[in-house]
């Protein structure tokens, strides 16, 4: 029998510590910083402490215990980055779209106060230049997100305060000099700092960019000077010469479950769930389309009746869930709502406040403050979106799937909106789902909607979704992600999935490593994580193989409400001669392990001295680890090479758990004895391949200088060609990754 790695506290030992503990004259040390920069300089936090404890003679009688109070103010912090926010062509002297000789680039920059207090710039009216172009006129400011733009006419420009999260655009126009050639790099540095390094103590030299506190507490400033000092900031951009600049914002938002409440309670009906939603604006392109990364500005919505520009984060409430409380947004963005039931997010009527009944809610949101932010510029990411649904008191049923993603809209800055199909929605309208790494709704290199130049940006985007998943038709048309980690893939975004269930005694969760919750194709009991055993170089396709041994690490949990003994033992495959005979399997807890042999016909014998690993004491919630190690046996087939659906060699490991009986302390809390008999169960599957790779190597003839081709042999094919002297032969390698397929949620593939 396995012993825990890290055992709990029993539960009726160690009452008297916390009075013992107290008892002496000591200190509990709690340090918590007061420079926060997400916090309001001036702002004061008044802390008191209590404490609740037993007097050993008097047991289950609390005394409380009250500190007194400690009020610290927070200080005034100053801080600044400098952001690359892409280059575009301003005068294209030959219309080619590519950078030449005479032509004007804008190298765009944002500044913004990072700070924890309202603060001016200094920006410089010069930037360093190296390769063929100098700095052609004044820089320019922005205060809108670049929708105007402002001359610096003096050496120098103190901008007008800007307060905490905000920023200012800066535009550097340059003009490439003659003697410019292919591939030559014009780099435009803003700023002096050594490596382009951020928000650092000034070193005063000339180009600095630099925070300029306010006077007094003019622009709501509080008194006195910034405790760390002035700041300064600065970053390089480069084009290339002859290079196409294509300028567009790609944009991603993600969002995680970050906590599930189940209230306490037998029913789902109190059961709440809170997910965070963060925004990200690329600084390179991971597209490959050698696109120039642009800063997200807002696109048209109505809000409180007015049709204004805003980035908008749309979060429709899931399917038999309502909103549980208004979010608090972060600095610098509101809360919206609208309990418009509309299929599009920006066709709604949104407000800034919450309707008395949050139930009416179809969908919240997030806006930028026009005050505040204007932008949001590449290699920035905004933070700090909660939204907390909980179910619908109506519910009736013992479990509910919530599924449902976020959405993200903008328009890329410096380019104005365009719209030609009179469906009104920008035809180029920034518009991404959460769900993935891809930005701007991208598949990988493959841009969403319609892109008839082939140069990497859509014309038009494909029709808004609802952004609702329903049911299961929604959701298998649109997909998952699988870790709730913004890792699933297909064009469009991913639904988050979770099933509320109402707790019961016996529940036993077992799947891949850190998602016990997996979902298989069908069920949680077919999710599966695949790997592969190595396959030497230049084995042939149809080699038998002995492969080498493949280890998995899958996760459990205890999803029921009593503690008991899980059991960890292999079980046979659906098809039973799906694994061949011979197959060593090793599960391992612990220093514990029982090894297991398979005789190919559905069982499983344990090898003598052996015994199945077993782990007492698992609570409820608790969550372990148990390892796994697969041994095909020699004259393996390669998995490419085999004709059945299934083409890897599939393992389940079963989780059982026998709840205990007895409360042998009388503390309310079952804790020893078992009947023998499983209670719950579940499964995960470990799928060993031999190779998940199927190479087919074709050819064909070309006539080339030789004689004309023979009949059928102008077509790839496998089979054997006869070329006369000077035809071509071509070659052409197809590959088919045969591995099951991703499905459901937090499987690994």
């Amino acid at each position: 029998m396995a012993n825990k790695f890290a055992k709990k506290l029993r539960r009726n030992s160690y009452r008297p510590l916390l009075a013992a503990a107290l008892a002496t004259t000591s200190a509990f040390q709690i340090v918590a910083p007061v420079l926060a920069l997400g916090t309001a300089a001036g702002q004061s936090i008044s802390n008191t402490a209590t404490a609740t404890y037993e007097d050993p003679n008097s047991p289950n009688v609390p005394i409380n215990a009250t500190s007194n109070t400690v009020t610290v103010t927070v200080a005034e912090v100053a801080g600044i980055t400098v952001t690359a926010s892409g280059v575009s062509i301003g005068t294209d002297g030959d219309s080619n779209n590519k950078i030449s000789v005479g032509d004007t680039l804008n190298y765009v920059y944002t500044i913004t106060n990072v700070g924890n207090d309202p603060t001016k710039f200094r920006i410089p009216n010069l930037a360093e230049v190296t390769g063929p172009a100098t700095v052609n006129g004044n820089l320019q400011i922005s205060t809108n997100g670049g929708t105007s733009w402002t001359s610096i006419t003096d050496a120098e420009k103190i901008t007008d305060s800007i307060p905490a999260g905000g920023s200012v655009m800066v535009r550097v126009p340059v003009k490439v000099t003659s003697g410019a050639k292919d591939n030559d790099i014009i780099t435009v540095t803003l700023g002096d700092t050594p490596g382009d390094a951020q928000n650092q103590l000034r070193n005063p030299n000339g180009g600095d960019v630099y925070t300029v506190d306010n006077t007094g507490t003019q622009n709501g400033d509080i008194a006195g000077d910034p405790v760390n000092g002035v700041r300064e900031a600065s970053v390089t951009q480069k084009a290339t010469v002859s290079a196409s600049l294509k300028t567009y914002a790609l944009a991603s938002i993600f969002k995680t479950r970050s906590n599930y409440d189940n209230g306490g309670t037998g029913t789902i009906t109190d059961d709440k769930l809170t997910y965070s939603l963060s925004l990200k604006v690329a600084s390179n392109d991971p597209t490959g389309n050698n696109l120039t990364p642009a800063p997200l500005v807002g696109t048209s919505i109505s809000v409180d009746g007015n049709n204004v520009n805003r980035i908008l984060v749309s979060d429709a409430i899931p399917n038999d869930t309502e909103l549980a409380t208004a979010p608090t947004p972060p600095p610098g963005w509101r809360t919206v709502y609208t309990t418009d039931d509309v299929n599009n997010p920006l066709d709604a009527d949104w407000t800034t406040t919450a309707p008395v009944d949050l139930s009416t809610v179809k969908r919240v949101g997030f806006i930028n403050d026009g005050s505040i932010v204007k932008a949001v510029a590449p290699g920035e990411t905004v933070s700090g979106f909660s939204v907390q649904v909980k179910v619908k008191s109506s519910v009736a049923t013992t479990s509910l799937e919530v599924a449902n993603l976020a959405q993200l809209f903008g328009q890329t800055s410096g380019v104005p909106a365009t719209e030609t199909n009179n469906d009104d929605i920008p035809d180029n309208l920034i518009y991404d789902e959460s769900g993935d790494q891809n930005p701007s709704n991208f598949n990988g290199s493959t841009p969403p909607g319609t892109d008839s130049n082939n140069d990497g940006i859509p014309d038009t985007n494909p029709p808004v979704t609802d952004g609702y998943v329903d049911n299961p038709t929604d959701l298998g048309n649109i997909g998952s992600d699988p870790g709730n980690n913004n890792t699933g893939s297909g064009p469009g975004g991913e639904a988050n999935v979770f099933t509320v269930e109402q707790p019961v005694a016996s529940s036993v969760q077992n799947g891949p490593d850190g998602a016990p919750d997996a979902i298989g194709p069908t069920n949680n009991n077919d999710d599966f994580t695949n790997k592969s055993s190595l396959v030497p170089a230049g084995t042939p396709p149809t080699a038998m193989i002995d492969p080498a041994g493949v280890a998995f690490t899958n996760t459990i949990k205890n999803n029921g409400t009593d503690a008991g003994v899980v059991t960890l033992q292999p079980k046979a495959p659906a098809t039973p001669t799906d694994l061949p005979a011979n197959t060593t399997v090793t599960i391992t807890y612990g220093s514990n392990s029982a090894t297991y042999t398979y005789d190919g016909t559905g069982n499983f014998t344990i090898k003598p001295g052996d015994t199945p690993i077993t782990i007492p004491n698992f609570d409820p919630d608790e969550v372990l680890n148990y390892g796994v190690e697969v041994n095909l046996p020699d004259n393996t087939p390669l998995s490419t090479n085999l004709t059945r659906a299934d083409k890897g060699f599939p393992v389940p490991i079963e989780a059982s758990i026998d709840l205990y009986t007895t409360d042998s302390n009388s503390d309310g809390i079952k804790d020893s004895g078992n009947n023998g008999t499983p209670d719950a169960t579940n499964t995960t599957i470990n799928r060993v391949y031999t190779g998940f790779l199927k190479l087919l190597k074709q050819s064909r003839i070309l006539p080339g200088t030789g004689p004309a081709v023979q009949s059928g042999q102008g077509e790839f094919s496998g089979s054997d060609k006869t070329p006369a002297p000077g035809n071509i032969i071509e070659y052409r390698i197809k590959y088919t990754n045969i591995s099951t397929p991703q499905a459901g949620t937090g499987n690994v593939i």
